[in-house]
């Protein structure tokens, strides 16, 4: 009875984050910016807190502004404290500035521990120009998985009724499927990979898109030819999930 319960609720959230999220994306049309590179959920709460800080202070943000451009060179530089390099890639992403733009891409192309922090600040520069240019400041969604022009990146995992890996024919049925749900979506299918127990995908989805009636769509026709998916399944956002962090989350919920 209470199982029942929580899972209506459960959807009924659903429901509606996808309709806050329609509604958000009929506002603010095409002037959408995603983070489309993978970059750490972590990293990418430790960038925005140090941003919230540093905004705190307008004296100080002033000063920084003008230090930063000045010595923004410095970001080569090895015996600099990460620190420091942090709060600069912070400050010039907010600067609306082609050159500043061109060197943090530049920055960015450079392997280091900091080239996540570079990808952030880049794609914030980037949408500060544009905003400029469009008299329109639009929104920025960055995720853990990142994504592809206006299209959310998944990591999906399909789990199977037995703990034997799946036959050719039932593998393409899956590929099969997936294909047909995404065509009238415009999404992609980047990667599908087949596990003794689980199957997993990278797809690339429109904002908008209702999950669940997705998802359930597929296991019902994948389940047409012989019902060998369990009807829940694995969907994030947050990050690729490793074997051991699959099989934890399947421990969990058995």
């Amino acid at each position: 009875m209470w199982d029942k319960l929580l899972h209506r609720g459960m959807e009924k959230e659903l429901e509606k984050k996808w309709e806050n999220i329609s509604e958000l994306l009929a506002q603010v049309g095409s002037n959408l910016n995603i983070l489309e590179e993978e970059v750490d959920i972590k990293v990418q709460k430790e960038y925005f807190n140090l941003a919230k800080m540093l905004s705190t202070n307008a004296e100080k943000y002033q000063i920084l502004c003008k230090q930063y451009l000045e010595q923004i060179n410095d970001l080569y530089d090895e015996t600099l404290p990460l620190d420091k390099k942090k709060e600069m890639l912070v400050i010039l992403g907010t600067l609306d500035d082609i050159s500043v733009y061109r060197a943090i891409e530049s920055f960015s192309k450079s392997e280091g521990a900091l080239q996540k922090w570079a990808i952030i600040a880049l794609q914030q520069s980037r949408m500060l120009i544009q905003s400029g240019l469009l008299d329109d400041p639009g929104i920025f969604i960055s995720t853990g998985l990142g994504g592809q022009g206006s299209l959310l990146r998944y990591f999906c995992v399909f789990l199977h009724r037995t703990d034997e890996q799946l036959q050719e024919f039932q593998q393409r049925i899956i590929q099969d499927e997936i294909e047909t749900a995404l065509a009238p979506l415009k999404g992609i299918i980047e990667q599908i990979d087949f596990y003794k127990s689980y199957s997993t995908s990278l797809l690339l989805l429109p904002l908008d898109t209702n999950l669940k009636k997705t998802f359930e769509t597929i296991i019902n026709e994948c389940n047409l030819y012989g019902n060998f998916l369990h009807e829940n399944m694995i969907i994030t956002n947050v990050k690729k999930l490793s074997e051991q962090e699959i099989l934890t989350i399947l421990h969990k919920k058995n």
